[in-house]
């Protein structure tokens, strides 16, 4: 006689055959990047192991919101499988560009888009964004700018356009505005403050491999703004503050 044989999975990492929990307070007793980097790379490693042990997504992430179940006891005994899944994570969503126009109170450090010459400089005079100084911007972004903000919201001043340290995001930087989280070094307007969100980063996933790659891009990411110099201010609410010294 031949028996019927069955894949034997390795341990689950949480009991049952159901798991909803939130990601958005896991990391906040991180003291550092690098508290913050190994956080997340246990993240995914959890939602890997839960895939080998036969969990799977019952619907898409969203908002850090996960919900996951797999086959009972008695199915697992009769060999269910739960459904593939790729590990691939969700696109990333479309750059969004930070509008700074802060009124400067006694004290502050003011802009003056002449003090920056190696930042590009925009204005939407004429109803129509134009660069009007610093060096060229990469293609693509005046016209993403373009889309994103209406003349009638820059009116007729010049405003910065400042990257981020780490991503494709810009800044817009109004002219005579306070420098709360911009600072010039070496005649050029540069973020002190950035974000990472913990929340969000893995919304859209359909399986727990995308999960699990996506809250390891938000690693490397958090991995590289170490690298130029940034460290961690503050966790709040899922959104990991890096502060940068220059």
């Amino acid at each position: 006689m031949t028996l019927p044989t069955s894949s034997v999975r390795p341990p689950s990492p949480w009991p049952g055959s159901r798991h909803e929990t939130e990601h958005r307070w896991q990391l906040e007793g991180v003291r550092t990047l690098g508290d913050a980097v190994a956080g997340l790379r246990a993240l995914a490693a959890e939602l890997r192991a839960a895939h080998a042990a036969g969990w799977s997504l019952a619907q898409p992430m969203r908002d850090g919101h996960l919900l996951a179940t797999r086959p009972s006891r008695r199915e697992r005994s009769r060999g269910v499988e739960p459904p593939t899944a790729p590990a691939v994570p969700p696109s990333l969503s479309r750059w969004r560009v930070r509008v700074v126009d802060e009124p400067p109170l006694p004290g502050d450090r003011v802009l003056s888009v002449d003090d920056v010459p190696g930042t590009p400089v925009v204005t939407a005079a004429g109803g129509v964004l134009r660069q009007v100084g610093g060096p060229p911007l990469p293609p693509g972004v005046l016209d993403e700018l373009a889309r994103q903000v209406s003349p009638q919201e820059l009116g007729r001043r010049r405003w910065a356009v400042v990257p981020a340290r780490v991503g494709p995001a810009r800044d817009l930087v109004a002219d005579g505005g306070a420098l709360s989280v911009h600072a010039v070094v070496d005649g050029a307007l540069v973020r002190t403050v950035e974000v990472l969100g913990l929340r969000h980063a893995a919304d859209r996933s359909t399986g727990l491999p995308a999960a699990a790659a996506a809250y390891e891009r938000l690693a490397h990411a958090a991995e590289a703004m170490a690298a130029v110099g940034g460290r961690l201010a503050e966790v709040d609410d899922g959104l990991l503050h890096v502060r940068y010294d220059r």
